[in-house]
């Protein structure tokens, strides 16, 4: 039971050495594999972002397969346990504005169906970073909640109603 305490636990406010094994990681990988990258890194509260720049002379084609390979690999090794884990974000070409108003519209039109039906909605796989923006747009969304289930490429969101509750009487504190 102490595992999913842990897993659910927030992550660390400020970890550098997280950071620094991020960069550390990403620069070392690129390198390796001969692409000229400018690696930079960024830290909020809740994730770590890279952000990976095509340098001139590049012929590493960052496409969407090789970032989210990367970014599995370095949440792998800057996360090893359970306890203290920071995600790490990776994007090409700058930092990505969490809240891409595509998938902000997407999340509030799953909302609303599963509202209107009053059934669960399985969303097809997605990536992590898409997942993650939906369960942040749907937070304080009314009647719905968001789980993930299922494990690496098979790991879908589901869209869930909520019970409603019970409309406190006269005189009753909520």
């Amino acid at each position: 039971m102490s595992d999913e305490r842990e897993q659910s636990a927030p992550p660390p406010a400020f970890a550098p050495e997280k950071v620094a094994q991020a960069r550390e990681f990403c620069e070392a990988l690129f390198q390796r594999v001969g692409g000229k990258v400018a690696v930079e890194v960024k830290e909020t509260p809740e994730a770590i972002g890279v952000s990976l720049r095509p340098q001139p002379g590049n012929d590493l084609e960052l496409g969407s397969a090789l970032v989210e390979a990367v970014q599995h690999l370095v949440n792998r090794v800057v996360n090893p346990r359970a306890e203290g884990r920071k995600w790490v974000n990776l994007d090409v070409g700058g930092f990505a504005d969490e809240s891409d108003p595509v998938v902000q519209a997407m999340a509030e039109r799953l909302a609303a169906s599963v509202r209107r039906m009053g059934k669960a909605v399985a969303i097809a796989p997605i990536t992590p970073r898409e997942r993650r923006q939906i369960h942040l747009a749907l937070v304080g969304a009314e009647g719905v909640s968001t789980r993930s289930e299922g494990e690496g490429l098979f790991r879908q969101l589901l869209v869930v109603p909520e019970p409603a509750r019970p409309a406190a009487s006269e005189g009753e504190v909520p």
